[in-house]
C-alpha cells in the first residue's frame, strides 16, 4: 500500500485529525460523559489516517467523516459548550475537537480540488 506523505494538504488534514480525536480524552478528563469507545474518536481517526493513502479518492473519506463530525457537533448542541458553560478541560477539549477538524476539512476539500500532481519522469 503507498501512502502519500509528502502532500502538505493530507499531512495537514492528518494532523488535524488526529488532534482533533485528541479533544475527546481531554473532555473525559474533565468529567465529560463518553462511552467507553468513544465512536467520535474513531471515526476521526479513521478519516484523518485515509488521508494518507495514496489514492485521488482518499480526502473524500476525510471530508465526509469530518462533515459528519461536524453535523453532530452541531445536532447535539455541542457548540454551546464553546462558550465555556462546562469547566477548563471540557472547553480546551471542545475547542481542540471542533478548530482542528475544521482545519483538516478544510485541507482535505483543497486537497480534492487542485488538479492532482503528476510524477516528472527523467
Amino acid at each position: 500500500m503507498k501512502l502519500s506523505l509528502t502532500d502538505p494538504l493530507r499531512r495537514t488534514t492528518v494532523v488535524a485529525f488526529v488532534l482533533s480525536a485528541l479533544g475527546i480524552p481531554v473532555q473525559i478528563l474533565g468529567g465529560w460523559n463518553y462511552p467507553p469507545i468513544p465512536p467520535g474518536m474513531i471515526i476521526t481517526l479513521v478519516g484523518g489516517l485515509v488521508a494518507v493513502l495514496a489514492y485521488r479518492w482518499a480526502p473524500a473519506v476525510s471530508l465526509l467523516a469530518g462533515a459528519f463530525i461536524l453535523f453532530g457537533f452541531f445536532a447535539s448542541g455541542d457548540v454551546s459548550h464553546l462558550a465555556g458553560t462546562e469547566n477548563v478541560l471540557v472547553t480546551i477539549g471542545k475547542w481542540l475537537q471542533f478548530g482542528t477538524i475544521v482545519i483538516g476539512v478544510v485541507a482535505a476539500v483543497a486537497s480534492l480540488v487542485r488538479p492532482p500532481v503528476r510524477a516528472v519522469s527523467a
